[in-house]
């Protein structure tokens, strides 16, 4: 959500941002992740918990990327059911059926096939307003477009900000990439 806000680092899929990590590194991490959220059980969550649902959902992507999918349907299946418990978010807005495709593929994964098919057949029906229309095209090939790839500008102030932004952008990595390098570095060690 942060990354469409603010024109960042995107990715389809956002664990495809852990790829290249090798084996021993996605351990530390998961280990590191543990200890921070060693203070907030996943079961004493609620829904209004937004910080600790993200650290969760971030943890599932390394459990997901280091074939820890017991866990990570653990994890999937209970933060599916704080967004829909959520007033603000339920079970029809596309952050809990993005959870509910990550779960149906870990069923997958799992070879739970009659589970991850019912999965696969509720989003289907899923048009996108929270009714159950099975006439109504899915609006899931959307999210992976860019909205400034929708729309070709011609002014030169909007091009000029565009640019203003990208540098600040660049500006914000670097200063990130110092940060990581002091605090984290090393984890640059392990790769």
């Amino acid at each position: 959500r942060h990354c469409w806000k603010y024109h960042t680092d995107r990715f389809d899929d956002p664990y495809d941002s852990l790829i290249g990590l090798d084996h021993k590194t996605r351990a530390e991490i998961i280990l590191v992740a543990e200890e921070t959220m060693k203070d907030r059980p996943l079961v004493l969550l609620e829904w209004h918990h937004e910080q600790f649902i993200n650290d969760y959902f971030a943890e599932t992507g390394l459990f997901l990327k280091h074939n820890l999918l017991v866990w990570a349907e653990v994890i999937l299946r209970h933060l599916i059911k704080l967004r829909s418990e959520s007033p603000a978010i339920g079970p029809y807005n596309h952050e809990t059926l993005y959870l509910q495709r990550y779960l149906m593929q870990t069923l997958q994964k799992q070879e739970k096939y009659t589970e991850a098919n019912d999965i696969f057949h509720m989003l289907a029906r899923y048009d996108g307003t929270g009714n159950d229309d099975n006439t109504t095209a899915s609006y899931w090939g959307c999210l992976s477009i860019e909205p400034d790839s929708l729309f070709y500008d011609h002014s030169r102030a909007k091009q000029e900000e565009k640019t203003t932004i990208r540098k600040e952008v660049r500006e914000s990595k670097q200063a990130w990439r110092r940060i990581r390098q002091d605090r984290f570095g090393f984890l640059d060690g392990c790769l």
